[in-house]
């Protein structure tokens, strides 16, 4: 969180119309005759007060980030329902939509996008989950996640999947989706992928796979898979 601290030893805008005010007064009160020679020194004083104020209504240079545009999106508990009533219409979860387990899905707020984990349905050992980029303007982008198979050869063939089965987490301050895929129950074998949210999509960040044994041995972490992407 940034922390913004005011130097106490220069006064604000408000302190300094109060001040001018004074200063205005003082003269008023010393009698003064309706005619004078021109105060410089008062007008620089007021055209410099001028130009601190306006300095602090200046509008940001284009292109920078707008501190209030997160605040435009709606409600997490809105952002979800709408995800929510557009599940089946849009066939988020293709096919695999459980209404009664799409309660626990997730809003995360990442600048002026909301990205949601939609949990589609609930299996034996992992749940199925989607995920959708909420526009600002509250449109809705179902995104796809890229994932490897091994073919008959044990070549790896790259596919893009609408949902992905397992076991997930999501880093904000990193912006990185971990997600950890069981081939079986037992949890000995399958795969690990890190996606990184790039602003518009979760971009397939490393592919990690452990093949199936027909003699399970001693369970492996998944990080020390072998590494198939990049």
């Amino acid at each position: 969180m940034i922390t913004r601290e005011r130097n106490l030893l220069q006064p604000t805008s408000i302190e300094k119309q109060g001040n001018w005010g004074m200063i205005l007064h003082s003269r008023r009160s010393l009698g003064e005759t309706a005619v004078r020679q021109p105060d410089l020194g008062g007008t620089i004083l007021a055209a410099v007060l001028f130009t601190a104020i306006a300095g602090c209504n200046t509008p940001p240079p284009s292109g920078s980030a707008d501190p209030a545009t997160e605040s435009d999106l709606p409600a997490d508990e809105v952002i979800l329902q709408s995800v929510l009533d557009q599940a089946e219409s849009q066939d988020i979860c293709d096919g695999f939509y459980q209404p009664e387990v799409a309660a626990e899905s997730q809003v995360y707020r990442l600048g002026d996008r909301a990205l949601v984990e939609l949990q589609c349905a609930t299996a034996a050992y992992q749940s199925v989950f989607a995920y959708v980029a909420v526009q600002p303007d509250g449109t809705l982008q179902p995104l796809t996640l890229d994932v490897f198979y091994p073919d008959q050869a044990g070549q790896f063939e790259r596919s893009s999947e609408a949902t992905v089965g397992g076991t997930t987490s999501f880093d904000p301050e990193t912006s990185l989706l971990t997600v950890f895929s069981k081939s079986r129950g037992l949890g000995d074998c399958g795969s690990l992928a890190e996606y990184r949210w790039t602003g518009s999509e979760l971009e397939l960040a490393t592919f990690r796979y452990q093949e199936c044994s027909d003699s399970p041995g001693e369970l492996v972490d998944p990080a020390d898979y072998p590494q198939i992407y990049p």
